[in-house]
């Protein structure tokens, strides 16, 4: 059964529950995250992670007649990174493993022949690029994807006939999206190491109400818990008053009745509940 095939995934989601039950209910780890056959971790004690590294691997053999890879498997501090799906994760950052990008690169090169040789159309290139691009943005690649996005407008130019193309235009909408969620990463770069709206507005030279809209943005997008950036108190006494995800925020404030609630909290409680 090929590698990344849904049926491969589906069996090994399967196979590995019993991985799952081992590691949540008898070693009791708290934080424990799976994806297929990759998992991690975190425990403030490095004798801990070793104690279960041995534990997990015996569970595997003498269980599943699998184990673990020898050269994957390392107990690693937080601050040098920790490689997961492709990726190095770092406290307030993701980055790209240099051996993911080269691969990209290789196959955009096989693109570009492909195209040339008339072997592909143009938006079947945009579909597999900006398939690329959508896993690269979970990392902070902007400058490198912006780089590529130039490469690829100079290899495949655009053709007019294609141009209602709805994937195209997607592909294009995308784009110029890539700048505005690079400067919302950065606020919540700055969020992480403790600067408050004042400071962060600051430190960038943009208005305040700018960093609550990168607030709003990050908090409906899962990256931000709502309940970091106001009290409960205020949460609940707006949410109280949303009816449904299309409400305008004057309406929401008409109904709460309260002048010390804003419109910028307002708006980071509503996208709190679109984010549902």
């Amino acid at each position: 059964m090929p590698l990344g095939n849904l049926t491969s995934q589906f069996f090994a989601n399967v196979y590995l529950n019993e991985l799952d039950s081992f590691v949540k209910h008898k070693l009791r780890a708290k934080y424990y995250i799976r994806y297929v056959d990759d998992f991690v971790i975190l425990h403030n004690s490095a004798k801990q992670l070793e104690d279960w590294k041995e534990q997990i691997n015996h569970f595997l053999k003498d269980n599943l007649k699998i184990e673990l890879h020898k050269d994957k498997s390392k107990v690693l501090n937080l601050e040098k990174g920790v490689s997961f799906l492709g990726f190095r994760v770092f406290y307030y950052h993701k980055l790209l493993r240099k051996s993911n990008m080269n691969n990209f690169e290789r196959k955009f090169n096989q693109l570009k022949i492909m195209y040339k040789e008339g072997l592909i159309t143009r938006e079947k290139a945009v579909e597999s690029f900006e398939g690329w691009l959508t896993y690269a943005n979970c990392a902070n690649t902007f400058k490198y994807r912006k780089h590529m996005i130039r490469l690829f407008n100079r290899f495949f130019k655009i053709d007019e006939k294609a141009n209602n193309s709805k994937k195209i235009l997607n592909f294009i909408r995308k784009i110029k999206e890539s700048e505005i969620k690079f400067s919302v990463q950065k606020t919540l770069y700055l969020y992480g190491k403790h600067h408050n709206i004042k400071e962060i507005a600051k430190i960038r030279s943009i208005k305040e109400s700018t960093v609550w809209e990168h607030f709003s943005n990050l908090i409906a997008h899962k990256q931000m818990s709502v309940f970091n950036v106001l009290s409960k108190k205020k949460i609940f006494k707006i949410y109280s008053k949303i009816k449904n995800k299309e409400d305008k925020l004057n309406d929401i404030r008409l109904r709460i009745k309260d002048d010390s609630i804003t419109f910028d909290e307002i708006n980071c409680v509503l996208a709190y509940v679109k984010s549902k």
